[in-house]
């Protein structure tokens, strides 16, 4: 063992024995069959490790186990990656005092109890698929105490992409097979305009996606939207008409003419509205309101007119303001892009270095993956952009999830575990939002509880602990409609979770 794991079970050993301490001033129990009053520190364990097997898990020997010296519960909070082999593995336990008995008790290979004799064969491999038994006996033999040990081990891949789709409800259509929609989030509230199969328009707010319930009204629009233009910025919602001519409203009922023509919306910057306008057959980056603020410019001619990725805002400590990036789309010559583009208030570049192919409708979200860090079980919280979805330049369907951890600039496909599930569909032009939502989990049983692995201190995920209740926010992807292989809108709703950050946090 290395010498800094050994400075760290020194100090966990005098941590335990100043909670012994504490525990055996403080608290007594009572044996009602044999009136025996149990003393904790009498028939206390010290220490709980399992030995060094790098066979099963490099590094299990410094797996730190939890001793609840008040339920007689051994556990780790950390549990072992999926898969773990936990069949044969060998305690190192440490007892306070000198014990008469310490014996280990548990099921072999699905047949009838085994014992081992703690005492006597300390290298006794033991079973820790089900929870194990240890019963202890003082050295004056009255005072025993019986633990419970369960070896925690992940039943899934906790950085697996899991998705489902939402029995709540599905689009917030006030009619069966819509034919169009828009979605926008704008915190803490969810806001879908729908085009019915008749012709009419339905505007749906909801605020909890987790519970599903829409207020749906009829929608009355004087002139005949472009669906996928909706976007929301400067405290109002904007869309274009079928002639290009810009709209807003304060409340996504009432609409009023601006007088701007644009060719397409780009999405909010900062309160501004960018997007692109032709005048005299030449395009121009523009914005509203056009107070001069945000210059006007020429378009490139690599930039795309359409069919590009929403607008994603990135907070950066490395610039003075934060900026705007966007993936994909067909520029005014009819080329896929697989650029990524930014824009920093004043001019648009391209940032990426290669590694996309060109798309045509993607999806992107920010979204939390963590990262392994050369410490044993501590991880790393990263904040990253995920990109999926849409229409390849061979007119397939893309299936393959990418990501980016540096706001863009380099991408790689995500590992299978991130992978679009087969029951998920094929969709371009589908809206994707991050909510979060509270779960909840009793601590008063710690040690049936699956709990993430470590992560440094400063996480995104907050929680809150009342008595023996803990709840935390879980950031969750919810994706709107989208089209099919058949260029049929989807009616459902779907929502994706990284596993771990369903895990109840550790405290």
């Amino acid at each position: 063992m290395s010498s800094i794991k050994k400075r760290q079970l020194i100090f966990l050993q005098v941590l335990a024995l100043f909670i012994i301490s504490a525990v055996s001033c403080n608290s007594k129990s009572s044996d009602e069959d044999n009136n025996i009053v149990v003393t904790p520190s009498t028939v206390a364990i010290k220490n709980f490790y399992l030995k060094e097997n790098d066979k099963v898990l490099s590094d299990i020997d410094s797996v730190f186990f939890s001793i609840d010296l008040n339920t007689g519960v051994i556990f780790n909070a950390d549990s072992l990656p999926k898969g773990t082999d936990v069949s044969r593995l060998i305690p190192v336990i440490t007892f306070a005092n000198s014990m008469t008995k310490a014996e280990l008790t548990f099921v072999k290979d699905n047949e009838k109890d085994t014992v081992v004799n703690y005492l006597t064969n300390p290298e006794d491999s033991i079973d820790f698929s089900s929870p194990v038994a240890l019963k202890v006996i003082a050295a004056d033999g009255l005072n025993a105490f019986t633990y419970h040990i369960k070896v925690n081990v992940h039943k899934q891949n906790p950085d697996s992409l899991m998705w489902d789709k939402l029995a709540t409800s599905p689009l917030p259509a006030r009619y069966e097979k819509p034919v169009a929609q828009k979605t926008l989030y704008v915190k803490p509230l969810t806001y879908t305009f729908v085009e019915e199969y008749n012709g009419q328009y339905t505007f749906a707010v909801c605020d909890d996606l987790n519970e599903g319930e829409w207020d749906k009204q009829s929608l009355d629009f004087n002139f005949v939207p472009r669906m996928g233009s909706f976007a929301y910025s400067d405290n109002k919602f904007w869309v274009l008409d079928e002639a290009g001519y810009l709209y807003s409203s304060p409340d996504g009922i009432d609409w009023n003419n601006v007088g701007e023509i644009w060719t397409n919306i780009l999405g909010n910057y900062n309160g501004y509205l960018l997007g692109i306008k032709e005048v005299d057959n030449t395009y121009y980056h523009s914005s509203y309101p056009n107070d001069g603020k945000i210059p006007e410019s020429l378009l490139e001619d690599n930039f795309p007119l359409n069919q590009s990725s929403t607008l994603g805002i990135v907070d950066s400590s490395w610039t003075p303001q934060s900026y705007a990036i966007m993936v994909g789309g067909v520029t005014s010559s009819g080329e896929i892009s697989s650029d990524v583009w930014a824009f920093d208030g004043r001019t648009w570049a391209v940032i990426n270095q290669g590694y996309l192919p060109p798309l045509q409708y993607p999806m992107m979200a920010r979204y939390i993956i963590f990262r392994e860090t050369p410490y044993l079980f501590l991880q790393r919280e990263m904040e990253i952009w995920l990109l999926f979805g849409g229409v390849l330049e061979s007119e397939e369907m893309n299936r393959e999830v990418y990501l980016s951890y540096d706001n863009g600039v380099h991408w790689s496909k995500a590992n299978d575990s991130m992978q679009l599930p087969e029951i998920f569909p094929s969709l371009k032009d589908a809206d994707v939002i991050v909510s979060e939502d509270y779960l909840s989990a009793n601590l008063s049983d710690a040690w049936t509880i699956q709990p993430s692995s470590k992560t440094f201190p400063h996480t995104r995920v907050s929680y809150s602990v009342e008595g023996d209740e803990i709840t935390w926010l879980c950031p969750y992807l919810y994706v709107f409609g989208g089209y099919l292989n058949d260029n049929n809108l989807s009616n459902d709703i779907w929502r994706g979770v990284l596993a771990k950050l369903m895990f109840t946090p550790n405290i």
